[in-house]
């Protein structure tokens, strides 16, 4: 990667682009055949460290910046961040998943679908391999990182990336997640992550409705969270009843939360995505 000079681009940037050049050149670059791509390597513990910790501090200086997407530094930095991020993901190391399972979360927040178009396939399909990481705070991170991703793609890209997560098997991931959460001491966050990202999917794959509505074990999960008082749970928790609303409506238990959800005592979007609910059974009926 060569350093690259812009003008109008904060002086913060670009200490902070040069830290993360040192970063990534104390690794290797090289050709891979298979995938027609280049790829970033490197064995050494502390050197993966730097490199997250110098791609984090990068994307920190350039979040809220609505310019940073068009600036040449960060366009020509985005194809050795992504493959130094997805080089490290796939090693799976214990001590380092958590950085860069945070890291990836950032990434995806900070710059739009359109700079990760390049490794957006790949950028995906490993996230997706991590969901069932036994480290609760990295499928966390994996979960919400997949939720923006999957949720931002753009129509050209949509059909090929939701092909590669459906091989591998995303659905029936998410799904075992959420069966096994009433039985552990897992975080909310966790469940709130996994129920929000089956929701997402099951609009963008519609053929993955009918195994997840005739699932029993799953149902009943799910139910068994709706008396939560956590707000941001039942906000997940109608999003996916939502996209499962037609094989749900004669549920006694579905009907009367999005009844409680519309009251008045709910914040605003608790009641706002109950109405909406409501709304479909509506037009059903």
């Amino acid at each position: 990667m060569k350093p690259t000079n812009n003008r109008s681009i904060s002086v913060q940037i670009n200490p902070l682009h040069q830290r993360l050049l040192h970063a990534l050149n104390l690794g290797t670059r090289y050709f891979d055949e298979k995938t027609n791509t280049w790829k970033w390597q490197c064995a050494n513990i502390e050197v993966q460290k730097n490199v997250l910790r110098s791609i984090n501090a990068f994307l920190d200086s350039i979040s809220g910046d609505t310019r940073a997407s068009r600036y040449t530094i960060v366009k020509e930095s985005i194809s050795d961040v992504l493959g130094a991020l997805l080089y490290i993901l796939e090693g799976k190391s214990g001590p380092l998943l958590s950085m860069a399972s945070n890291v990836a979360v950032k990434l995806v927040s900070v710059l739009p679908n359109s700079l990760l178009q390049s490794r957006i396939v790949d950028l995906v399909c490993c996230l997706s391999s991590l969901l069932s990481s036994h480290q609760v705070d990295v499928a966390t991170d994996c979960a919400n990182a997949l939720n923006l991703a999957v949720s931002n793609l753009s129509a050209t890209s949509e059909k090929t990336v939701m092909e590669a997560l459906k091989a591998t098997g995303i659905a029936t991931r998410i799904v075992g997640n959420i069966k096994d959460f009433p039985g552990g001491a897992k975080k909310t966050e966790y469940f709130e992550q996994m129920v929000s990202l089956l929701s997402t999917i099951l609009w963008r794959w519609p053929q993955s409705r009918f195994p997840v509505w005739s699932d029993v074990k799953l149902m009943k999960a799910l139910a068994d969270m709706h008396t939560t008082t956590d707000s941001s749970v039942k906000l997940v928790l109608l999003k996916v009843y939502t996209s499962l609303v037609k094989k749900l409506i004669e549920d006694g238990v579905f009907v009367g939360m999005v009844v409680q959800a519309m009251e008045k005592s709910n914040p605003q979007e608790v009641r706002i995505e109950g109405f909406k609910l409501a709304r479909c059974l509506l037009v059903i009926n």
